[in-house]
């Protein structure tokens, strides 16, 4: 239990800290060759690798293929990022598929779509034994595709993206966040406001509030404010989330160029730049 809870830290502190592929970098590389595929015996050696009991042979052997820029790498690479029952192998598809730059926009929905076949995992609280693996495994093929659709400057999927802000687990956060920075990601800052509302330094919590007025006698207001809290509120954690709290923060400043202290200073920020939002569909 102690080991598993380590590498749980340490995965969300080396995820969150891994540099992106820089745009420019990425615009540059072109597809590999039906040639060179064929020189390098890329298929031949992929299908002997991966079929092996091992599965750091079958690890290694499918980071390597995913290095090579191809369409049917694309393809394969989508059949294990939506369908293994394996989440280490989905995450290192995923890494693959964040580096298909030559077909970014195939690449960038089929990780969407995996995305939002996931939205529900990783989510257990105070899991225990072979449920808290499964728990890291499944938070480390969300990261890895949140972070490829970021690496891809693939935009078409904030739908399915925004909900990862929130998540429960906090590498999964942290890396949407992140991913929301080098996206530029405008549509974010109102989500990312609340969040930072709620957890104003990381370590304390804060509740929302909510106005309502029927009208009525008595304590109907108080009674319908209470549910509304409840309805918008009373699903969110209530814990410490420094690693996502830094996330944040360098989110916010990769976006607007500023670094926040406080909430009020990114509502003010929101508030002097309301055309520039409209302009990104904020």
């Amino acid at each position: 239990m102690r080991a598993l809870l380590v590498f749980s830290t340490l995965l969300v502190v080396a995820l969150v800290c891994v540099p992106p592929v820089r745009a420019e970098d990425a615009a540059e590389l072109k597809p590999h060759t039906d040639q060179q595929i064929k020189d390098h015996e890329v298929f031949e050696r992929f299908d002997e690798k991966f079929a092996s009991d091992d599965m750091d042979d079958r690890i290694r052997v499918l980071r390597w293929f995913g290095m090579w820029r191809h369409k049917k790498v694309l393809k394969q690479l989508k059949k294990i990022w939506l369908r293994d029952a394996d989440y280490e192998l989905r995450a290192v598809a995923a890494e693959g598929l964040g580096r298909q730059t030559p077909y970014a926009k195939k690449s960038g929905k089929y990780l969407i779509d995996g995305l939002g076949e996931m939205t529900k995992m990783a989510s257990r609280e105070d899991p225990e034994g072979d449920e808290q693996l499964a728990q890291v495994l499944e938070a480390r093929a969300i990261v890895a595709g949140i972070k490829a659709v970021g690496e891809l400057g693939y935009k078409k999927g904030w739908d399915t993206l925004k909900v990862y802000i929130d998540h429960y687990d906090d590498g999964v956060a942290a890396e949407m966040m992140l991913t929301c920075g080098r996206l530029k990601e405008y549509r974010a800052l109102p989500i990312l406001l609340e969040w930072f509302n709620y957890y104003p330094d990381g370590y304390s919590w804060s509740g929302g509030s909510v106005k309502v007025d029927t009208g009525a006698a008595g304590n109907a207001d108080a009674k319908a404010a209470k549910a509304k809290w409840k309805a918008k509120y009373g699903g969110r954690k209530k814990k410490a989330r420094p690693a996502a709290w830094e996330a944040l923060i360098q989110a916010l400043e990769m976006i607007t160029g500023v670094k926040f202290e406080k909430p009020d200073e990114l509502k003010q920020w929101m508030k002097d730049n309301k055309r520039l939002m409209r302009k990104h569909g904020a």
